[in-house]
């Protein structure tokens, strides 16, 4: 038995090691900072160095892998909170979407949903919602009550988030005007 602990203990300190040797010095950016994402052409800017990092959230994929928000970086994200699948703001919001769809799939966008009460099927839309597994935790995380939307850049900046709902073409705007765009059009 201690011999699997001390071999748990190296590989834990080893991965540290490691990590530590990729960290940089304190005032660089990380090297990964200045590569392009090539889908959206949008510099990665690391989590950390964003203003607000949106909280993250779990979901299962359709192969059981547990995925998480860090996952999909370099992917615009939309989160809709809503306390069930018939609830009149959360099937406002997702008609307004459905309108801009196109749109919001030319920028790659992925959407998930966080029914805090009651889960259910989706209607009248074929937006392909990724339901959350463990919606009260997301809504704790993002502290919203029955009803929230949020957009979270390629970055994993939370860009904008509400509890109104919002018309589908300001969700593209917000995308298009991403922290991470912004940052890389100061640099240019």
């Amino acid at each position: 038995m201690k011999v699997g602990r001390v071999t748990v203990l190296v590989i834990c300190l080893a991965a540290g090691l490691v990590r530590a040797q990729n960290t940089p010095a304190p005032g660089q950016a990380p090297l990964s900072a200045k590569a392009k994402h090539k889908d959206t052409g949008v510099t990665n800017v690391p989590r950390s160095n964003v203003p607000r990092p949106a909280p993250e959230f779990l979901w299962a994929s359709v192969s059981g892998k547990v995925k998480r928000l860090k996952d999909v970086e370099g992917q615009p994200v939309v989160l809709i909170f809503a306390t069930d699948p018939q609830q009149k703001e959360f099937k406002k919001q997702v008609k307004n979407i459905t309108r801009f769809y196109k749109g919001l799939v030319e920028r790659k966008a992925l959407f998930f949903v966080a029914f805090t009460k009651e889960t259910g099927v989706i209607t009248g839309s074929d937006v392909p919602f990724v339901v959350l597994p463990d919606p009260l935790a997301a809504a704790d995380a993002y502290r919203v009550g029955d009803f929230g939307i949020a957009v979270i850049g390629p970055d994993g900046n939370l860009d904008y988030a509400t509890d109104k709902i919002i018309p589908g073409i300001k969700i593209i705007n917000v995308m298009d005007n991403s922290y991470a765009i912004q940052s890389q059009e100061r640099r240019e």
